[in-house]
């Protein structure tokens, strides 16, 4: 991708006012019950929380629902598909006994791995080749034990969602592009990008470790840049 590699990891840690951009793909409905390009219906009842842990530059989103939050119906267009989530749903609440439902949305850890929590899961490694270059290395989950039917949809998904065909992924490539050839113009390298979003706005009744803000903050990505600094600063070899 003709892009730096921090766009993508940034992205990751906690970007949630993109999804705009994706506007085209879930028109079309690429999902696994026609709902968008991921069922996302299974958020709507959460509390958005960002989670940032500025001294290490790790970042993540998470959905927090009370315990009693009804399941939603995902992979509605198969229902030996959808059987099997809902029996995986409820035996990871039935695991919980009782704790705060959290639900992983997206993440970075540090400088460059991100990932997806939740369908499609993915881990994703941001290589740079260079300041203007990144190759990325995508690897997506499937449980052991899933049943080859389910194996199945979910390969198909990942193609359509994933991945330099994926639909959604293309218009994130996209995004990084652009961004980074605005950011080598000569007005643009005057200027510091505007990273106030959500300054002050934390999340105290949480009961989480990090920093914690809700709904749409760029709490994570002052975390992820002040992690990078950090390193940018350190001393190399005691010198």
């Amino acid at each position: 991708m003709p892009n730096n590699w921090k766009f993508a990891a940034e992205n990751f840690a906690g970007d949630g006012y993109h999804n705009i951009s994706h506007r085209s793909v879930d028109m079309v409905g690429i999902g696994p019950s026609g709902l968008g390009r991921r069922d996302n219906a299974e958020y709507k009842e959460g509390r958005r929380i960002n989670v940032s842990f500025p001294r290490e530059g790790h970042a993540a989103v998470v959905e927090l629902f009370p315990p009693e939050t009804p399941q939603v119906a995902t992979y509605q267009n198969r229902e030996d598909v959808g059987e099997y989530f809902r029996m995986m749903e409820s035996e990871r609440r039935r695991r919980l006994d009782g704790k705060t439902n959290l639900l992983g949305v997206v993440g970075t850890l540090f400088p460059n791995m991100s990932y997806l929590a939740r369908q499609p899961r993915s881990i994703a490694v941001w290589h740079p080749r260079g300041p203007n270059l990144t190759e990325a290395w995508r690897w997506f989950l499937v449980d052991k034990d899933t049943p080859e039917e389910v194996k199945d949809v979910l390969r198909h998904y990942y193609i359509r969602y994933s991945g330099p065909g994926g639909m959604t992924e293309q218009d994130d490539m996209e995004n990084w592009n652009y961004a980074h050839k605005a950011s080598r113009g000569a007005i643009a390298r005057r200027k510091p990008y505007n990273y106030q979003m959500g300054i002050g706005h934390l999340a105290n009744d949480v009961e989480l470790p990090g920093v914690l803000t809700e709904g749409i903050c760029e709490e994570n990505a002052r975390g992820f840049y002040s992690g990078w600094v950090k390193m940018m600063d350190a001393p190399s070899n005691g010198h």
